[in-house]
């Protein structure tokens, strides 16, 4: 499942974020390299919320949970549980 998950993710990313061009490893920075800004996250958060049915908390939205396809799909796992 966790593969699937991923994929989605960085499906997701790529498409809006990068207009469908590029290559996304799960553990690139998305912050660093540009790829999501601050208005970004928000969209990113209405998409996961939305698809994967979580909640995501405001304190949540942390460069811990959201930095890369690998931390964010570990998030959501997380909040599976």
């Amino acid at each position: 499942m966790k593969k699937e998950l991923k994929d989605e993710i960085k499906e997701f990313i790529i498409k809006t974020f990068m207009q469908g061009k590029g290559a996304l490893k799960d553990s690139d920075s998305l912050f660093e390299s540009n790829v999501i800004d601050s208005f970004g996250i928000l969209e990113l958060i209405s998409f996961i919320e939305k698809k994967f049915k979580v909640a995501v908390n405001p304190s949540e939205v942390t460069i811990e949970n959201f930095n890369s396809v690998d931390k964010i799909a570990k998030f959501i796992e997380g909040k599976r549980r």
